[in-house]
């Protein structure tokens, strides 16, 4: 018989919990966006094809979140004002409104849709919210309210939706009835989702698989410990004991197998741990709750013992005293490749190469192999074109066509005994980032955010044995919130949103309904935002910690174009002196596998077609750029072009290991130094963190 390679796909969906179960309200909409985007398109793509499998693993607190939105009269706090009249809105509200109704992917959402790039050029000339509430009139906005909504349909609801097709033919002029027409369709069509998993189920085309409750680092919860032995250097929070949460670890396992029960009517086989997050006491429990199978990141594997990239091909079996669950290790490059690269690329060109590797495993052993596939199945999807349904119907086509490679799922690779197994009887701690927790625990920020869950624990088990069953309920339910990975994800500086203290107070609210539902005071620690933006403005210089791709186009090209890149603040450089007297107020930098990115913010306009930026690089080059709307390239590797920012790209080789510092001129005067004392160096070269989106 010929040897095969099989692939399993993992397509991992989960949003935060963003709503206040004590006032009922939904605080961010994101969980619908998704919905109408993401969650039906990504098993539909597979539906279209007779040979295609996969797996999709749906987080029980997304499930209730969905299970929500089925009501169109949910409450939530986006959609409550977008129903409403825009003439009857306050400055206030539609300063909110404008805020979110921009939240789309500039090239991939608003570019096509021509209503809708004429009003983000609008928005482009002004530098703040309140001034775009200003300058839009109601027409607009209501336009926009409409426009938003289109840009976040997916595929299968444009193609399929007569509401949503009939408006994008539109492109402009909505009315309100036009705007509660579409939200209509889309709550109609959000009661599908769930039934259409449940059917694919059914049928065999997927599987799904589920997650801890409400998508906790169970490591964490078992042992804080578990921090350290993953990574030495990682500080851990300040507690006054060895107290842990794995009881609350135990629960959300528990709830997670219970409620994929009530959906799917049938026992969970497989687990994605939050995050890749595993340790061996965790599986154990896994193990001992039935669980067949769970997956994990490469690295875990490789700390683990003398493993190598051949071993993450084969099955392994985690023993215990009296029990085994079979582990599944992603692979990183291919998996990081669909989720952070291939966007950038041409669709033939990208599933080419994803081909090409997958083929160079294949022939790199003569025995049977599985490659995991596993990545976040909905944030990456608005970089590519048509989110992503060309490179999905061009993979999953060529996918079917070839004679050595199959789709499949993890219970029918445990099933294929031609496949070599690994037997493991020890497992190092870590996640899919860097085989370690550093993302949500270390920093002064993340660890405030453990010591406050623990500071409440402790209150609430003094208060306990007087409170009722009900309330004690109501209670647990907001600690298991609270141990959500996705607020220590925001904590910190290495990922970076605009709404990040709107994350801070929903993490501290479910604290504070803790101590109401108590009929107890409020401590002080925790009604003080963990996030301090008094002192966060203090610090000018901010290392980069995502991988940055810019477009070279003078302007955002997306939201997430400079999402988590460096940042050196000049105005705090040297806080004596004003804003307004910076030309140039601020400094982004990152970088890829390639190059290193720059943009300058500021008063670019005043200084276009009249100013020269130096680039001095230490002690090897200095670069005369001129600021000018057009392409600016220099034979060794320096392009740049200007618009509302300068964006610079440079050939790492020219400055892996140098310090940059410019010289800003206009009409050969120097206007300013940049920065004034410190220097500008790329440390993203040696250490770049992987970045994940809402």
């Amino acid at each position: 018989m010929d040897k095969k390679l099989s692939l399993s796909f993992l397509w991992h969906m989960h949003q935060p919990y963003y709503c206040n179960d004590l006032s009922g309200e939904i605080i961010m909409p994101w969980v619908f966006l998704h919905a109408i985007k993401d969650y039906y398109d990504m098993p539909w793509y597979v539906d279209q094809f007779t040979h295609i499998k996969a797996t999709f693993n749906l987080v029980p607190s997304l499930l209730v979140q969905l299970k929500a939105y089925e009501d169109e009269a949910v409450n939530d706090k986006f959609l409550k004002v977008l129903k409403r009249e825009v003439f009857d809105l306050n400055f206030e509200e539609k300063t909110y409104l404008i805020e979110y109704l921009f939240f789309s992917n500039v090239q991939k959402m608003i570019t096509p849709l021509p209503g809708y790039h004429d009003l983000y050029l609008k928005k482009e000339q002004y530098h703040s919210y309140t001034q775009m509430a200003e300058a839009f009139t109601d027409r607009e906005i209501l336009d926009l309210e409409v426009l938003f909504l289109l840009a976040w349909c997916g595929n299968y609801l444009r193609e399929s939706n007569e509401v949503v097709k009939s408006l994008l033919q539109k492109e402009r002029g909505y009315t309100q009835e036009d705007k509660l027409a579409l939200l209509h369709a889309l709550f109609l069509f959000i009661k599908e989702i769930i039934p259409y998993y449940k059917k694919l189920m059914d049928e065999g085309k997927i599987v799904v698989s589920t997650t801890p409750f409400n998508h906790p680092i169970s490591p964490l919860l078992f042992d804080i410990k578990n921090a350290k032995q993953a990574n030495s250097h990682t500080t851990l929070p300040d507690l006054d004991s060895d107290k842990t949460l794995k009881e609350d670890a135990f629960v959300q396992i528990d709830n997670a197998i219970h409620y994929y029960e009530k959906i799917f009517e049938q026992k969970p086989k497989g687990f994605w741990p939050a995050e890749g997050s595993v340790s061996y006491d965790f599986l154990d429990v896994l193990s001992q709750k039935g669980v067949q199978w769970a997956c994990s990141d490469e690295e875990v594997l490789y700390k683990s013992g003398h493993f190598g990239k051949e071993d993450i091909y084969k099955n392994s079996t985690l023993h215990f005293k009296d029990r085994s669950i079979n582990l599944f290790f992603r692979d990183k490059a291919l998996s990081d490749l669909i989720g952070f690269s291939y966007s950038g690329w041409d669709e033939e060109r990208a599933v080419d190469d994803l081909i090409q590797r997958l083929h160079e495993i294949y022939q790199s052993s003569a025995d049977n192999q599985n490659v995991n596939i596993i990545l976040d199945g909905e944030n990456a999807w608005e970089h590519y074109n048509q989110n992503a349904m060309p490179f999905f119907f061009k993979l999953y086509e060529k996918l079917e066509a070839l004679s050595w490679c199959q789709t499949t799922f993890f219970d029918d690779v445990l099933a294929d005994n031609t496949i070599i197994n690994n037997d493991l009887h020890a497992l190092e701690p870590g996640s899919w980032i860097s085989g370690n927790f550093d993302i949500w625990i270390g920093h002064p920020e993340k660890n405030r955010a453990w010591e406050l869950i623990y500071l409440t624990k402790a209150d609430f088990e003094k208060k306990e044995k007087s409170l009722d069953p009900p309330t004690r309920k109501k209670i647990q339910k907001e600690f298991l919130i609270a141990e959500s990975s996705d607020w220590f994800w925001w904590y910190g500086d290495d990922h970076h949103t605009d709404l990040a203290s709107t994350f801070d107070t929903l993490f501290r609210t479910h604290l504070m309904n803790i101590y109401t539902l108590m009929n107890t005071s409020i401590p002080q620690d925790i009604l003080e935002p963990i996030i301090d933006t008094k002192e966060a403005g203090n610090s000018f210089y901010k290392h980069s910690a995502n991988k940055i791709t810019a477009t070279i186009d003078g302007r955002f090209s997306n939201f997430f174009e400079w999402h988590g890149a460096g940042e050196i603040d000049l105005a705090n450089e040297l806080s004596s002196m004003s804003m307004h007297d910076f030309t140039i107020s601020k400094i982004l930098f990152g970088c890829d596998e390639h190059h290193c990115f720059i943009a300058l913010k500021g008063d670019i306009p005043s200084i276009m077609h009249h100013a020269t930026l130096e680039m001095d690089i230490e002690d090897t080059h200095t670069f005369n750029i001129p600021i000018q709307t057009t392409l600016y390239t220099d034979p060794l590797g320096i392009r740049c072009m200007s618009g509302s920012i300068i964006e610079i790209e440079i050939d790492q080789k020219l400055v892996k290991g140098k310090k940059i510092n410019f010289k800003l001129f206009k009409e050969d005067k120097l206007l300013q130094l940049l920065p004034l004392y410190s220097k500008l160096e790329f440390t993203c070269l040696t250490k770049m963190k992987e970045n994940w989106y809402i």
